[in-house]
């Protein structure tokens, strides 16, 4: 027993699975800890529009609400509008001042209308749901006193609201999963790429991982979508999720191999490194603007969080995951180039004849 524990801490792999076991663990507690931080007292790092139909009736009102709300407000003219921004996730919720705000009021019917995108962070989406209560109730108090008369009701209109609760996990199982299935792919594709050195040069192994990457891309995102359209129908088309799946596929891939070629067998550690990040910066949990200061904007440079963001828009929306898909491709773009240039820089390993016997070749080929 003594000796075959001896032997088994000897193996590389086991001081790696130690490593592990203490790692992953310790950096999601860092993480998290440091950048969920207090992250529900920064409500006044979200956008929120008011839009005012009922003119100079309403500017009070929206003076009002700017002066009292727990977060940053904005003024749109038109409802349309805003709502459309709402759902590209420039804001967080729209308030609408309706044109007969005024009259409403003199008969203590008047009305404000909150729009809550239900496709978006639902801590987000609780925090101004909860607000917009509390500004109605304090614009009542300020317009009744201590009266019990409520001159002005609040509606909330949640958008895109999902009933089926499997939906709502879709942009996490499309966003985020590729980047798992591709660091798993990578770890094996290295071992392969390693056992071919004997027989082929470093162009043909690069070259042969880029087609099965490049085919992994396309083909696996058709596979995927037509399965979770068997169990859900988002709003958009087969081939925009399509598109969309198949560049957090390509930019997991390029992402993942880079750390092989950077870090050789540390790489997986970097790989997993990122998980927590991507998940932190995601924003489907909590909005990025919410975060710590210091993690807000990783996630623009990371595959999970566009992927994610992109798939909240096209399964609740149908459209928005242009900017997304750019991301995406320049990641994978950028982090291709720093592979590539990484085994242009690698010496060549010595053929099979020279490392048969040949010192004199093997030199040379140096």
């Amino acid at each position: 027993m003594k000796q075959a524990f001896r032997t088994l801490m000897g193996i590389t792999q086991t001081r790696i699975g130690i490593v592990f076991s203490l790692f992953v663990p310790l950096l999601f507690t860092l993480l998290w800890m440091t950048g969920y931080h207090d992250a529900t007292q920064r409500i006044d790092q979200l956008n929120v529009a008011v839009v005012n139909e009922a003119g100079e009736a309403g500017t009070a009102v929206s003076a009002q609400i700017a002066a009292n709300a727990p977060f940053h407000t904005e003024s749109v003219n038109h409802a349309d509008t805003a709502q459309a921004a709402m759902d590209a996730g420039d804001y967080s919720m729209v308030i609408v001042i309706p044109a007969d705000f005024a009259s409403g009021l003199q008969n203590g019917s008047a009305k404000l209308t909150y729009y809550i995108n239900q496709g978006t962070s639902e801590v987000a989406s609780a925090m101004v749901e909860g607000a917009a209560a509390r500004l109605t109730a304090g614009m009542n108090e300020a317009i009744a006193g201590t009266s019990a008369a409520e001159p002005v009701q609040s509606e909330i209109v949640k958008t895109h609201e999902q009933n089926n609760f499997a939906v709502t996990m879709l942009p996490m199982i499309l966003g985020f999963i590729p980047y798992i299935a591709m660091m798993t792919a990578n770890i094996q594709l290295n071992i392969s790429s390693q056992i071919m050195k004997r027989n082929h040069g470093k162009w043909q192994i690069f070259w042969s991982r880029q087609l099965l990457l490049l085919l992994i891309s396309v083909f696996a995102p058709l596979i995927i979508i037509g399965v979770a359209q068997l169990f859900a129908q988002p709003a958009a088309s087969f081939g925009s999720m399509w598109m969309l799946l198949g560049c957090v596929f390509l930019a997991s891939a390029c992402v993942t191999q880079m750390s092989f070629a950077l870090f050789g067998n540390a790489a997986p550690l970097f790989n997993v490194a990122l998980v927590p990040l991507q998940l932190m910066t995601a924003g489907n949990i909590i909005p990025a603007a919410m975060l710590a200061p210091f993690y807000r904007h990783f996630g623009s440079f990371l595959p999970a969080p566009n992927g994610i963001q992109g798939f909240m828009r096209l399964i609740y929306n149908g459209s928005g995951a242009g900017t997304f898909m750019l991301h995406l491709l320049l990641i994978a773009l950028v982090t291709w180039a720093v592979t590539l240039l990484r085994v242009q820089l690698q010496n060549p390993a010595p053929s099979p004849a020279a490392a048969g016997g040949q010192p004199g070749s093997a030199a040379a080929s140096h």
